[in-house]
């Protein structure tokens, strides 16, 4: 009896990590209309898909069409909760870079890091604009 409650204890103390990171993971989704550059990597048009993953240091898993990468993002602090989940873009003429991250209800965000193309825009001074995209969580 004693070696299969220790059996138990150790499967349960084996399973309990997965269990605790398939919880901290968010998944946003969105509908892209267009192609877009996140973490350096250029993006196809369709649905997005970005998992939220770690605790003290955030990743994000980013998927559109068969691209996937990534991307370690600066976190954000807003005093106020975020309306709507959302994707914020840099647009530069028809060139869209993947800039922030924001989920409904919360209080913190992620940024992307500017990569090499986006600062070379900016030190072009190319007139630049933001999009936003509502998309949904769980």
């Amino acid at each position: 009896m004693k070696k299969h409650a220790v059996t138990l204890l150790i499967l349960a103390l084996v399973a309990l990590p997965g269990l605790v990171n398939a919880q901290s993971r968010k998944i946003i989704k969105a509908e892209v209309p267009f192609e877009f550059v996140a973490g350096g990597k250029a993006m196809p048009a369709g649905e997005c898909t970005i998992e939220v993953r770690g605790d003290s240091q955030t990743i994000l898993w980013i998927s559109s069409g068969d691209q996937h990468l990534f991307a370690m993002p600066n976190s954000t602090e807003s005093l106020n909760p975020s309306d709507d989940t959302k994707l914020v873009f840099n647009r530069y003429g028809d060139r869209y870079f993947l800039s922030t991250i924001s989920r409904e209800g919360e209080n913190r965000g992620y940024e992307l890091p500017v990569g090499k193309l986006e600062a070379e825009l900016r030190a072009q001074n190319v007139a630049r604009s933001n999009v936003t995209l509502v998309a949904s969580s769980k």
